[in-house]
């Protein structure tokens, strides 16, 4: 006859096999899916290179001054175009503005 003390050590036996058979499989589980979010990280890492590169591209100096004579109509600033900013003109009331506008192209900024 097997004794209690016996029995309750191979049941503890196959417990504890049975765990570690389980947290082997659990690992081997985790250890798989690192390896697939470490392949997603590289391939990434290879996308953010490219994009990155064709950034750099595309943002020449060149490239872009080219563009934007192509698409752009810019012209260059005109002395007609400048406007002196004076904090005292702003205050005189019952002023028109072609009037200050004369002001301000004359050179006068008295009220």
């Amino acid at each position: 006859m097997i004794r209690p003390a016996a029995l309750i050590w191979i049941g503890l036996v196959v417990v504890i096999a049975v765990v570690l058979f389980l947290v082997k499989y659990e690992v081997k589980s985790l250890d798989d899916e690192l390896a697939v979010l470490q392949q997603d990280t590289l391939a990434q890492q290879e996308a953010i290179h490219v994009l990155r590169a064709e950034w750099s591209y595309l943002n020449r100096p060149e490239r872009l001054a080219d563009l934007a004579e192509r698409h752009l109509d810019l012209e260059p600033v005109g002395p007609g175009q400048l406007v002196a900013f004076d904090p005292w003109l702003e205050k005189t009331p019952n002023r028109s503005a072609a009037e200050l506008g004369r002001k301000i192209s004359s050179g006068r900024t008295e009220p």
